[in-house]
């Protein structure tokens, strides 16, 4: 996906990022989304972009790359607004204890925006934990959020799966 993709991939949460903060992109890779996350967010905002490769070589005044393992190593994160997670959740073998662990980093009120791919069947080099659509309903929903709203979806190059965009919000 390209950066223009992922731009319009998460659109409809356009207006729900443009009165927002500071954000985290837990496992950002090359940064394609933590820089289509900064295209919403207003000038004032920063996207610290989080993952232990050195693939990320894009920072900006709104982009700071952070190198640490998003699930092992304790973040300098405090106070965030939001947190998105492009394709990442699905390497986490406890989700729902990691989820609780984020509640460190954000803001009473913070939002989450996930993208992962909508299948139930691991995948064990490429999607070892999935997290179906349903599935991530279930976690946040039982994390006390009350609006999990898929707002996007489209097919994934590799195979038949549906890859979906979630905003997820107390």
């Amino acid at each position: 996906m390209k950066t223009e993709e992922a731009i319009a991939f998460i659109q409809p949460a356009g207006e729900t990022l443009r009165s927002s903060g500071n954000w985290a992109d837990l496992g950002c890779g090359t940064g394609i989304f933590s820089m289509a996350l900064s295209h919403y967010l207003p000038e004032d905002s920063i996207v610290y972009a989080v993952d232990r490769t050195n693939y990320f070589h894009q920072d900006s005044e709104k982009v700071r790359f952070i190198k640490a393992d998003f699930v092992k190593d304790p973040l300098p994160l405090k106070a965030l607004d939001g947190i998105l997670m492009a394709n990442a959740l699905h390497y986490v073998k406890d989700q729902l204890s990691f989820l609780k662990k984020l509640s460190t980093y954000i803001k009473p009120g913070a939002k989450f925006i996930v993208i992962e791919y909508d299948k139930t069947v691991p995948i064990p080099a490429w999607v070892p934990y999935p997290v179906s659509f349903a599935r991530l309903t279930d976690i946040f929903q039982s994390l006390g959020y009350t609006s999990v709203e898929k707002i996007g979806e489209k097919a994934s190059i590799y195979g038949n799966d549906m890859i979906y965009a979630a905003l997820i919000a107390p």
